[in-house]
């Protein structure tokens, strides 16, 4: 009986291989989840900001330039937000990893290197051209 046990323990605990798309989607679910976390957190900290404006005009200043680097940066990630659910939305649809614009597969080393691309390299390297 103690055999069996420690059998089905080792069959439990057995990893399972993922694909390389497994792991790509894996990878854009926990960007996903990180983006949402640090979007959150902008929002909280310019809540705070807004309420605790203390100071002389340098003061200020100061302040509002770094609110607004901070909300530019809120306003990047909520753009790569936006790349990633259309990723793990292409996905879902079986469109992932196909050029948008030549319809070609782009390539497992670029995906995994931006797993939110769109385009393949040379697609990209045109629009980055014009």
């Amino acid at each position: 009986m103690a055999t069996a046990k420690k059998v089905t323990k080792a069959k439990s605990t057995k990893k399972i291989k993922l694909t390389w798309q497994d792991e790509i989607k894996n990878m854009l679910l926990v960007m996903r989840k990180e983006m949402l976390q640090d979007v959150s957190q902008s929002m909280r900290d310019e809540s705070d900001h807004l309420k605790h404006e203390i100071g002389d005009f340098y003061d200020q200043a100061s302040n509002d330039r770094d609110r607004e680097l901070s909300l530019m940066l809120a306003d990047r990630e909520r753009g790569k937000l936006t790349l990633v659910d259309n990723a793990l939305h292409r996905i879902e649809i079986g469109t992932y990893g196909i050029c948008e614009s030549c319809d070609e597969v782009i390539d497992k080393e670029r995906l995994i290197a931006m797993p939110f691309t769109k385009l393949c390299l040379s697609c990209q390297e045109d629009i980055e051209r014009e």
